[in-house]
């Protein structure tokens, strides 16, 4: 059959590499960028099941505890306690269990257990932030080394070869590419993970601000 393209058509489709071709035409500097991108993307899947599986406990939840403390059948205060999931649990146990101690002793002890929720919930984050930022200069590191090569080549070998510098550009051009591919992913899930778990401490301090005042003003 007749090839309009004059069998350039062929020529780019053979030209294609794979995904293993592409990684080893990256040299050396395309493993740690594998690596920081596979924990990013791992830790990032931890994060979001266990962030997003973690409620804010009902207000109904709350006014059954007030009265069960206020009533003294703390046992059943902390049996509903139990049933809330995730770092509102300890929180709201240290709240019945200091329920009867002054506003301001109550008050430190649930910032107390919010601090100590904190590096919990903020574990990984981290890690991602680094991946978005590391990524891409691990890329622009790749391609520096890349281009170095080839400004070798051409000293030693000229121009007239240019298949002789393929390798140098390969090297150039696929660490940035997936230098890119590992950061932007990365800076996204860093975000909307850290928003959530700043969603989740800013419940849990207005949680621990509902408790306080519902026993005020019970007392009251």
């Amino acid at each position: 059959p007749f090839d309009p393209t004059l069998n350039d058509a062929l020529k780019i489709q053979t030209a294609k590499r794979s995904f293993w071709q592409e990684i080893r035409a990256g040299g050396v500097w395309i493993w740690p960028i594998l690596l920081f991108a596979l924990v990013s993307f791992i830790g990032a899947v931890v994060k979001i099941i266990e962030v997003f599986t973690i409620h804010n406990p009902s207000q109904e939840t709350l006014e059954s505890v007030l009265v069960h403390v206020q009533a003294g059948n703390d046992s059943r205060a902390r049996e509903l306690a139990a049933q809330v999931k995730g770092p509102f649990r300890p929180l709201l146990e240290s709240a019945i269990g200091f329920a009867r101690s002054r506003k301001e002793l109550l008050e430190e002890v649930l910032f107390e257990k919010i601090l100590e929720a904190q590096p919990h919930l903020e574990r990984f984050l981290p890690f991602i932030a680094v991946t978005a930022a590391t990524s891409p200069l691990l890329g622009l590191l790749g391609t520096v080394t890349g281009m170095i090569r080839t400004f070798q080549q051409v000293t030693l070998f000229g121009t007239s070869d240019v298949s002789k510098l393929a390798s140098g550009i390969s090297e150039a051009l696929v660490t940035t590419k997936f230098g890119l591919i590992a950061a932007i992913p990365a800076l996204v899930l860093h975000a909307l993970l850290a928003r959530r778990v700043q969603g989740l401490l800013a419940g849990m301090e207005k949680f621990s601000t509902a408790f306080v005042n519902g026993l005020e003003r019970d007392r009251q």
